[in-house]
């Protein structure tokens, strides 16, 4: 790791030295046998299922355009069905995907691109399919998969720089996510170098696949920097904490570099990381325990209240980016399960610190003499 940054010793040293502190039950009805006569659903046909094919996949690209997604995936999916579909099939099945995909159904887009990838992969559709597939893979956080899909990509012999990164940035999602930060590092490297090479998303919006190996980059940097612990405490506490605040802010700088891409998927899974980690550092600084000179109640309750007023500006700040992230996805209509995760967290975050004002004003001392008291510890630390 490189050496602590001046704005990592500055938060650090105000986390320590507390400079931040102020900061129906119903009868069971009776079991029927299944009505094996019962008279079949009958499909109504619509209109483009008249029309010849070419003409029918022209109508389908118009739905799509309309907002008519089910719609128009149901067409391609009837064309891609005709056994005289040709040179059609894989356009229509690719853009099935799309139309189920712009409705929501993702599992079934899923299904299609898989299909398409697994059918016409030489072909245009079929190269894009299996982008697109990897995409709902990691917007669905299946992780194993996502690696496999990465795995597949990279070794296609047709496939453009730029698609590099973003199977570069999906194989290194996979391995973080799996835990594994060490060998992650190595395909953002590889992507770090494709990407200045090609000049993706210089002084603008980023592209997505730059946004995906930012995003991946930012979770390094949070999974080696949470190794950082307070309990036990480490011989030099404030070295520690110098790095920890190092990584924290260095993972918060890939974060924003993925909102970038104005990709609200990505935006709010940084969002959140980057909210999770001030929870994280609070969490971990307020689990080191007493020293053995607060040997009675009272000492030991001015130091619990002093390390509450310290790091109660970690829970606010926390809070802050979960209310951005929320916001986002009311913003946007982001439905993933990032903005679900904001919004529990935002909710525990805010009774957090409802608790910490709650336990300061219950103590003894007031705040301005828990500061005071914080002052006179940075005093003896520095003699």
């Amino acid at each position: 790791m490189s050496a602590p940054s001046v704005h990592a010793q500055a938060l650090a040293g105000a986390l320590a030295l507390g400079l931040l502190g102020t900061g129906c039950a119903t009868r069971a009805a009776a079991v029927r046998a299944p009505d094996l006569t019962a008279t079949p659903v009958v499909v109504t046909p619509r209109a483009e299922d008249d029309l010849p094919l070419a003409p029918r996949f022209e109508r389908a690209r118009e739905m799509l355009g309309e907002g008519k997604s089910a719609d128009a995936a149901r067409v391609f999916d009837g064309i891609v069905a005709d056994p005289s579909a040709g040179e059609l099939a894989p356009p229509s099945l690719f853009n099935a995907g799309l139309g189920w995909e712009a409705s929501g159904d993702r599992e079934r887009a899923l299904l299609r691109f898989a299909e398409a990838r697994g059918r016409f992969g030489a072909t245009e559709a079929g190269r894009n399919a299996s982008l697109r597939e990897a995409r709902l893979l990691a917007w669905l956080e299946r992780w194993p998969e996502l690696g496999e899909a990465a795995d597949r990509g990279l070794a296609r012999g047709d496939s453009a720089d730029a698609e590099r990164v973003e199977w570069l940035g999906a194989k290194a999602l996979a391995l973080v996510e799996a835990g594994d930060a060490d060998a992650a590092q190595r395909p953002i490297d590889r992507a770090q170098s494709l990407i200045e090479a090609l000049g993706l998303g210089q002084g603008g919006k980023l592209p997505v696949a730059v946004a995906e190996v930012e995003l991946a980059l930012g979770e390094v940097r949070r999974l080696r920097g949470e190794r950082i612990t307070f309990a036990p405490m480490p011989p030099n506490f404030a070295d520690a904490l110098e790095r920890r605040c190092q990584s924290l802010l260095d993972a918060q700088s890939a974060y924003t570099d993925a909102m970038r891409s104005y990709d609200a998927h990505w935006a709010a899974m940084s969002g959140y990381r980057v909210g999770q980690m001030y929870q994280s550092l609070h969490r971990d600084v307020l689990a080191i325990t007493p020293p053995a000179s607060a040997d009675t109640d009272e000492k030991r309750a001015l130091f619990l209240g002093a390390m509450q007023l310290r790091y109660r500006v970690l829970l606010e700040k926390g809070l802050s980016m979960m209310e951005h992230t929320v916001a986002l996805g009311e913003r946007t209509g982001e439905a993933s399960a990032w903005i679900d995760r904001a919004r529990e967290a935002l909710a525990g975050l805010t009774r957090s610190l409802a608790e910490t004002r709650a336990a300061l004003a219950k103590l003894p001392h007031g705040e301005a003499q828990l500061q005071q008291a914080l002052d006179d510890l940075a005093a003896k630390a520095k003699k």
